[in-house]
């Protein structure tokens, strides 16, 4: 059989992955005099931006590696024994796999920062079902699914069935339930299917395997099923998991992949903040400025998610209450009254800060704000105040108020 791997489509870099990965709606600045019931619904369209950073380049990279890797090996003779030995072991004889070339990591982030977004548009550059002429079985290049919220491997192996089905039109599913096989046999068949069709497997939302029981159990069998296929395995979700790949180093090596935080303030930053500052559906157009940016990056923690859902909800509110500007007080309309749950004093996910004037915004050289801390002088402390009061009395919160911020509750 010819290297599957040429069939896939080129891999792209710079500004070809740029524009591939961009989503930007339709926008036309006369929409702007539409009724408000036109206008409203236009604005909607502000969730289907997306503008690829730094990270969707570094994922779409990793996943076409991995991709690659997992397709030149299917077809040769380590392949057919690996095939052989997992019907054996599925019939209930002993298992020899081969493991050759098995590759897993990880892709981890902060919630909101747009992973799982970026995996999607990644898997359509991959291109679509390859048909080889000199098979008899069609093979996806990469296949999504997510981890069960109950951490489930049953659950999980019959969701690979089923997106399987969903995308080569085969009908897997329905063979599996009329089987009434067991756990064994069902993880043998999900791969034998796999290493048929499959070259990549992403399980989204792999966080879900910390907080129950079975997701030791789930990951083994994770392992376990890319040990017997030879596909690749890209694991992607939330700073939650990390410890939990820490415990062993078996886990370690096999999660080792791509980490993110939230945005920092930079060239990424400004041209997500400046393209969706752009779509305007108020009546009196506001300009992108210096002050607007810094707070659209303290306000937003620097997660996307949260940017765009600011910028959606202070056109809303200018629009129904008639103030029509996208300006300062629209968004901070926003944040203090639709993203009160990101933060309120008990949990806060977002925590801005004051920041001082600066002059005319620098693109070269964006000034990036710092996050909130605590400014102890150097010529006194907490101790000396305290010991002060002791000695000679006075207001406690006065004097700690000369050290840091005091909030009385």
């Amino acid at each position: 059989m010819d290297n599957l791997a040429t069939l896939l489509p080129p891999l792209l870099t710079g500004e070809s992955l740029t524009k591939a990965m961009s989503r930007l709606p339709e926008y036309n600045p006369d929409d702007r005099s539409l009724s408000v019931s036109e206008r409203l619904i236009k604005l909607a369209h502000i969730y289907r931006i997306y503008v690829p950073t730094t990270m969707c380049w570094e994922i779409y990279h990793k996943l076409y590696t991995m991709t690659r890797m997992s397709l030149e090996q299917k077809g040769d003779s380590d392949s057919i024994r690996r095939l052989n030995a997992t019907y054996r072991w599925m019939c209930g004889t002993d298992y020899h796999g081969v493991i050759t070339g098995a590759t897993s990591a990880t892709v981890i982030g902060s919630s909101g920062i747009g992973k799982t977004s970026c995996l999607q548009y990644a898997v359509k550059l991959m291109g679509g079902v390859i048909n080889p002429q000199e098979s008899c079985h069609k093979i996806v290049p990469v296949l999504m699914i997510s981890c069960p919220f109950d951490a489930s491997c049953k659950g999980l192996l019959y969701q690979i069935v089923i997106a399987l089905d969903e995308v080569l039109g085969s009908n897997y599913y329905e063979t599996v339930c009329k089987g009434r096989i067991n756990s064994q046999q069902l993880l043998g068949f999900v791969s034998q299917i796999c290493h048929l069709h499959v070259g990549t497997l992403i399980v989204d939302e792999i966080q879900n395997i910390v907080e129950h029981r079975a997701g030791r159990q789930l990951y083994m069998m994770l392992i376990q099923l890319i040990n017997s296929t030879g596909i690749s395995l890209l694991m992607v979700g939330t700073p939650e998991c990390i410890g939990y790949f820490q415990q062993v180093p078996q886990m370690a090596r096999r999660t080792v992949g791509l980490e993110y935080g939230p945005m920092t303030c930079g060239d990424d930053f400004y041209r997500l903040c400046s393209t969706v500052f752009g779509y305007q559906y108020v009546c009196k157009v506001s300009p992108f400025s210096e002050s607007i940016y810094r707070w659209l990056f303290e306000h937003s923690g620097g997660l996307p998610s949260s940017l765009i859902a600011l910028v959606h909800d202070a056109q809303e509110v200018a629009i129904l209450r008639g103030t029509e500007s996208l300006g300062l007080d629209s968004l901070i309309t926003a944040y203090n009254e639709r993203m009160r749950m990101l933060h309120r004093q008990t949990v806060s996910h977002i925590q801005p800060s004051t920041l001082p004037q600066t002059t005319r915004l620098n693109r070269e050289r964006l000034p990036c704000p710092k996050k909130a801390t605590l400014h102890m002088a150097t010529t006194r402390t907490i101790a000396d105040v305290v010991a002060q009061h002791k000695a000679h009395g006075g207001d406690l919160l006065a004097s700690l108020r000369t050290l840091f911020t005091v909030e009385e509750v």
